[in-house]
């Protein structure tokens, strides 16, 4: 039978470090108090920056938490995830698990990859330069919470930029909405580092004062750094071994606004859909708000923004709803932003008061918002939310309810319906495929020469002229893959797997910033260093307003790309969602693994995409599938207990398995298993290298099932710490 399907998600844990100090219930006392954590910066040099001040965590140290012997393999997000992941068990009373991990990063240990890239200034080689950058991708803080944290069972890391946090907290809701897990801990992370510090100053981004969210005065936002962590579990599993319920988390929304990389859209359309979003999937009217965390960040455009959608949403009810951002008091996080002020959101409700805005002394009159000043203010708040809005344009909104909250009735969601695969499209050495056509690579014996598609000749030059190499392939390869579902952008959703982001661009631009100063940093190239700038280009400059996001885990990034689609077609936030990922073809990431790859350095493609839709959704509008998504799993135990959680291959049936990363680990499991007399297939290595090998594994297995080669088709891949199994079969 399927698991149990939660009837209500309790947050019965929050855990938080910030510059208000370690642990949640303290720094939430001091923010409302109204106490400031800006300082002058002490980690990196920034005396020639147009701000020294930033929210700084004091007092760290790595080897407190870290592993003995292992410290340098830690990084200051490490540190503080672990603080906040285990301050947030201890409020919920637990010690570990059985629990699923959901992420959200944007910076994970470039603090301490760029003190090579500092040393390379004075004369280090490339080397060592190369191998300190991939040493600290974003997914490393959740390898070492899982190492840390007893009993983690599946684990993913999100990047959506300033959402990331939030959005961490939606997949967890995903994975409690459809049973496959009964507890999750959910958040953010990410520290300070001169990459973001010179980024933002170059954008003229930063205030020389502390951060003034919603003053008239406002000049930029202040930067922070920190980490919060929720605690998520179905009301079933709280109720059964008597947790103590601090709020419930009612309602969410996440989308896309495909205006700008950088800047909000000013008429605010998106954010008002995304509030009333998450208003009605709890259940929820404006007349039930009674606060607001506001994402704020001080800067003219967002504030702006942000207020014409509440008004947009409240209208008349916004004068008494308090509204405040904590940005102020803790600087913007980035990554962590969503989660940290989830976590506030939550204590306001438990505690029943609603903290200040910091540094708002002269509220904007364009702005009419009913400010919370100095102090925080105690009131009966029944319900609230956490907004929280990203580069690129993916926003999320998160809504809570006080723990003495009755059920009450929610929208009606549709069925749970299969899912199917309508379009499939990859870009390697055979050129531009599609659908069946991908049967082509299921022979990696057969040669091939590699194929230049010119990808960037392919995109309007005015519109893409920032984009590089990856982001080129996204756009062109997701194009192709909607084409081949016949389907409109509208509405659909973009998950893209990466497992080091781009390393190569943001060592130059690094250099270039260390080199000659801050001043010499180009404000245009910094918004397209951070891990999810390729989908959020592809977002913008193809129309895609469904949630878009990139997610990391080494070689099963695209496997990883893959779940998380399928989880938000489950959760109901799109009608279709594209997953895949991109071979970056980084020379810098080639030289510190020791294997260049395919693509290294050259302009030669390697992508890969996949169109998920629900079934009866496709239907409806006329599709004809490729294939049927029967099963999927995924989980740290390992591709021989993933295994044993499917159904067993059917006897004398055409059954195929397609490898992709952890090939000797896959093989060794299939083994005795059921599908072990099943037709193996082998992706080459000339195919891809990393980021796409699993999207051209599932286009290969959709393309022999498709074609009518097979009738069933499993791809099955392994990373140490992570194992991806997805079945497919002919759709009559």
């Amino acid at each position: 039978m399927p698991p149990e399907v939660a009837a209500r998600i309790a947050v019965t844990g929050v855990g938080a470090v910030s510059a208000l100090g370690i642990g949640a219930r303290s720094s939430f006392a001091r923010l409302v108090a109204g106490e400031r954590g800006f300082g002058p910066v002490t980690l990196f040099d920034v005396a020639d920056q147009r701000s020294q001040l930033a929210a700084e965590v004091r007092g760290l140290r790595v080897d407190e938490v870290a592993p003995a012997g292992e410290a340098a393999r830690w990084s200051r997000s490490d540190r503080m995830a672990v603080l906040a992941a285990k301050d947030a068990l201890e409020s919920a009373g637990l010690a570990g698990g059985p629990l699923s991990l959901a992420l959200g990063a944007t910076t994970g240990g470039m603090f301490e990859a760029e003190a090579a890239l500092a040393a390379s200034v004075e004369g280090a080689s490339s080397e060592s330069l190369a191998a300190a950058l991939v040493a600290y991708p974003i997914s490393a803080t959740a390898e070492h919470l899982a190492a840390t944290i007893e009993g983690v069972e599946r684990s993913v890391t999100i990047c959506s930029a300033c959402s990331s946090g939030a959005v961490a907290i939606v997949e967890a809701a995903a994975w409690l909405e459809s049973g496959r897990a009964e507890r999750a801990l959910a958040g953010g992370v990410d520290s300070l580092c001169r990459l973001t510090f010179t980024g933002f100053g170059a954008l003229g981004a930063l205030d020389p004062r502390p951060c003034r969210p919603f003053d008239q005065a406002r000049a930029g936002l202040g930067l922070g750094e920190g980490a919060a962590f929720l605690v998520l579990e179905s009301e079933r599993a709280a109720r059964a071994r008597g947790a103590r319920v601090l709020a419930w988390l009612s309602g969410w929304a996440v989308a896309a606004e495909a205006h700008h990389i950088t800047h909000p859209d000013p008429s605010a359309v998106r954010a008002i859909e995304l509030i009333r979003a998450a208003l009605a999937g709890g259940g929820l009217s404006p007349r039930d708000i009674d606060y607001v965390n506001a994402h704020g960040t001080a800067t003219p455009q967002n504030d702006a923004m942000e207020a014409r959608a509440l008004a947009g949403v409240f209208g008349d009810e916004l004068t008494r709803v308090r509204v405040s951002s904590s940005k102020g008091q803790i600087g913007h996080t980035l990554g962590a932003a969503g989660a940290l002020e989830a976590a506030f959101t939550v204590l306001a409700l438990e505690q029943g008061v609603a903290p200040p805005t910091g540094g708002l002394e002269s509220p904007d009159p364009s702005l009419p918002l009913r400010h919370v000043l100095g102090e925080g203010e105690r009131a009966e708040l029944r319900a609230a939310l956490s907004s929280s809005f990203g580069f690129g344009g993916t926003g999320a909104v998160l809504a809570f309810e006080r723990a003495a909250a009755a059920p009450r009735p929610r929208p009606e969601r549709a069925a749970r319906s299969r899912l199917v695969v309508t379009g499939v499209a990859t870009l390697g050495p055979a050129g531009a495929l599609a659908g069946a056509s991908n049967t082509a690579y299921a022979d990696p014996s057969a040669a091939r020469e590699p194929a230049p598609l010119a990808l960037l000749e392919r995109l309007d030059p005015a519109r893409s002229r920032r984009f590089d190499h990856v982001t080129a392939s996204v756009c062109v390869g997701v194009e192709a893959a909607l084409a081949a579902a016949a389907l409109s952008p509208a509405r659909v959703g973009l998950v893209s797997g990466t497992a080091f982001g781009n390393v190569e661009r943001s060592a130059a631009f690094l250099r270039r910033a260390l080199e000659r100063g801050a001043r010499a940093a180009s404000p245009a190239e910094f918004p397209h260093l951070v891990p999810s700038a390729p989908a959020g280009n592809a977002s913008i400059y193809l129309g895609l307003t469904g949630p878009v996001v990139t997610v990391s885990a080494l070689e099963t990034s695209a496997e990883a790309a893959f779940a998380l689609a399928a989880d938000w077609l489950d959760l109901g936030l799109a009608p279709a969602m594209v997953a895949g990922g991109a071979d970056p073809g980084d020379p810098v990431v080639a030289r510190a693994l020791g294997s260049p790859g395919p693509g290294a350095g050259e302009p030669s493609a390697r992508a890969a995409w996949l169109v998920l839709e629900r079934e009866d959704a496709a239907r409806a509008r006329g599709a004809a599938p490729l294939a049927r998504l029967t099963e999927r799993v995924e989980g740290r135990a390992g591709p021989t207990a993933l295994l044993a959680r499917l159904a067993a291959a059917p006897e004398g049936g055409r059954a195929v398995v397609v490898l992709g990363a952890g090939e000797a680990a896959c093989r060794g499991a299939l083994a005795g298993s059921s599908w072990e007399g099943a037709r193996l297939v082998t992706l080459s290595r000339d195919l891809c290298a990393r980021e796409s090998l699993g999207a051209f594994g599932a286009a290969v297995a959709v393309a022999l099932v498709a074609s009518g080669e097979a009738d069933l088709a499993l791809a099955l891949a392994s990373e140490p710490g992570q194992a991806y199994a997805s079945v497919f079969e002919r759709s009559s």
